[in-house]
Order: C-alpha cells, then structure tokens, then sequence
C-alpha cells in the first residue's frame, strides 16, 4: 500500500508539472517580453502591455535629491529617413537630448506644471577648456509650447477634420519679463511662487503644461531637444552638459503655485561640427 502511495504521488507531481507546462504553451503570447523604445514589456491577462524592468527607465545620467525626485539626462544620435518612392534612405542625423523627471519610489500626483516657458535654472554646455558655449539665438524660444505640440503629435486628444487647423496656445498679456517665451535664452530666474495667469492656455482644454509621473511607467519629458539646432559646435571634442530643471507645484483649491527646485546633473558629450548626412547618395 505504502508503494502505490508513493506511486500515486509522483504521478500527480508529473500531471501537475505536464499541466503547468501546456499552460505556458497557451499562454506563450502572453508570456513573451517585447521591447517597445528599449524598454521590456510583456502582455497581461487583460491583453495590455505592461512595463517589467523599471530599472531600464533610468538608463542615462541621472542624480536624485532627499524628496525621491530624479532629473534624467539621455543623448541619443537618430537617424531621419525619407523615401525616394521605393526605398527609404538616411537624410540627416540629429544628437537628440532628453530631459526627464520621475521617482523610483514615489508617485508625483496631481498639482505640478513644468514651467511656464519651458526653461530651466541652468542650462549650460562647456567645451574641454572651461569656456561656455553659447546657444544659437532663439534657440530657446516657445519651449513649453514646444514640448506640449511634441506630445500632442505623439499622442493627440482630440480629432482634426480635414479643415480644422490645429488649437491655438495662447499666452496673457503683461506677462512679468522673467516668463517671456519669446526669449531665445534656455534660463530663466524663477519666482518662489506664481500664480496661473503666466501659464499659456489652449483655446479648448485650457492652462498646459501639466506634468505626473508614477514609478511603473517611464519618466515624462520636460524637454525634447535637437542639439545640432541648440550649438553651433565648430570644433570637434568632448564637451559637459549641465541641466538644472524647475517644476511648480500648484496649491490645493488655489491659482497659487510653488516652485519645485530639481537635481542638477552633468553629463559628458562628444560632439562634432554641425554637419548633415547627404542625401545624394540615393539607392
């Protein structure tokens, strides 16, 4: 009796672990990890994509302060395609740098706004020597309204007829000089607090620049720029990249907002004249 037990027993363990497998082969396309922008993710039950490696949201520079709050540096060199009717074939390569907030260990919740133009504390660039390099003039224009129309385009909220332009983003009147979106400079020295009248409004949804982040999903952008059109860079070398950030934090109930000092961070870049790939060389 003993030996029909045991018998019995590795019977079940076999059937269990025969189960166990035929369900991974059902489940396989539930089961596979994808990669979607160099992150990994995988299928729920559900059907919905979900992040599985939040580690890989911080690949780049990045410094954290005491309150959980990280500042994210990425350079990344991409490429712009274009078709010639039959193949497409490279035109231009553009150093793109990424600007990104989040935790690793907190939700922001509701209540914080990117700044009201879009720029930032510091925002600086030196050459091996020490000297600052200076932005192309205007470079820093329209920076807020800059990266709400990249969002837009990446993911829009609302539906265009064939007829209907775009919504407008519009600014106050009289704005205090230190808000001038106009400026072409990446800096700006920002009030303790505010309020919302110096924020600019879309003609249908209101004041923009709103900003959350949650420790299960990729840090949002505060900018999204294209180095070669920021510099000049007429002499090839490594160079250091400084970017201090500034959020503000709207209190509850009111147009009064506070401002949210971030985490300086420094990166190196090597970086070579402003020079385009040719598109003469078509397939």
């Amino acid at each position: 009796m003993k030996t029909k037990n045991v018998f019995l027993t590795i019977f079940a363990i076999c059937l269990s672990h025969c189960l166990a497998h035929a369900d991974g082969l059902a489940n396989n396309s539930t089961n596979k990890i994808i990669k979607n922008s160099g992150y990994s993710m995988m299928r729920g039950t559900n059907g919905h994509l979900f992040f599985i490696n939040p580690s890989e949201f911080w690949n780049g520079v990045w410094k954290e302060d005491a309150n959980g709050w990280r500042v994210l540096l990425r350079i990344d060199m991409e490429t712009n395609w274009v078709s010639n009717g039959k193949v497409f074939y490279p035109a231009s390569t553009e150093l793109m740098l990424r600007v990104q907030w989040g935790s690793a260990v907190r939700n922001s919740g509701g209540g914080y706004y990117r700044t009201p133009n879009g720029k930032f504390a510091k925002f600086e660039l030196l050459d091996a020597k020490g000297n600052v390099i200076p932005p192309n003039p205007n470079a820093g224009t329209n920076l807020l309204i800059e990266i709400y129309n990249w969002y837009q385009n990446s993911a829009p909220t609302m539906s265009l007829g064939p007829n209907q332009s775009p919504p407008k983003v519009l600014y106050e009147k009289n704005l205090p000089t230190w808000v001038s979106p106009a400026s072409g400079s990446f800096v700006a020295k920002f009030p303790k607090t505010i309020t919302t009248n110096v924020y600019p409004h879309q003609e249908y949804t209101g004041m923009i620049g709103k900003i959350d982040c949650v420790t299960n999903w990729p840090p949002p952008y505060l900018a999204f720029l294209k180095l070669d059109q920021i510099y000049s860079v007429t002499n090839e070398g490594d160079y250091t990249l400084t970017v201090q950030p500034v959020l503000y934090k709207q209190r509850i109930g009111t147009n009064i907002l506070d401002r949210v000092d971030l985490p300086s961070v420094t990166t190196k870049v090597h970086l070579v004249p402003n020079v385009k790939l040719n598109s003469t060389r078509q397939p």
